[in-house]
């Protein structure tokens, strides 16, 4: 398994992690995935794609034996590129994470976590958060993060914070 940084210039590795995202994008929304990207407007989905990774945010794909297997996104919250909570300015923010179906339970949730906290160190953060809309909590306690009980109100999820000294 191997971690490397999306290219949004390179088309190749662009049209590879298409389909990976759109099977999160149909996961995370439980509809079908024709539904929610018809395959008579590949144009129009593509752009979607391309736009949804060109906000400013870092990706990770995970790879395994040459398959993309999943993908972690991750930024630094500013005004030009926000959070999906207020009240996080100066946070890093773990934005997407996803692992296949055919590939969980082998870590790669943990090393795609790991690998965005070790990036997000880098910069000047007072901590980590995330919202979780899939109900993965046991999956986030064991990595250090705690349940704020606060909802994000857009998409229900809960946040998830882990603060600067426990990085």
């Amino acid at each position: 398994m191997k971690l490397i940084e999306l290219n949004l210039q390179d088309k190749v590795m662009m049209m590879t992690l298409l389909p990976v995202y759109q099977n999160y994008e149909a996961e995370i929304s439980n509809e079908k995935l024709e539904d929610i990207f018809p395959p008579d407007e590949f144009q129009e989905n593509f752009e979607y794609f391309k736009d949804y990774f060109s906000r400013g945010y870092t990706t990770y794909i995970c790879v395994i034996n040459d398959e993309f297997n999943g993908f972690v996104s991750f930024h630094k919250v500013s005004a030009s590129a926000p959070g999906y909570a207020k009240g996080y300015d100066g946070w890093g923010h773990i934005a997407e994470i996803y692992a296949d179906k055919q590939s969980r339970r082998l870590g790669l949730g943990k090393t795609m976590v790991i690998k965005a906290e070790e990036e997000l160190r880098k910069l000047d953060i007072k901590g980590i958060y995330l919202t979780d809309i899939s109900g993965n909590d046991d999956f986030w306690k064991s990595m250090g993060y705690t349940d704020t009980g606060k909802i994000e109100p857009e998409e229900g999820g809960h946040i998830y914070e882990k603060i600067k000294g426990v990085l």
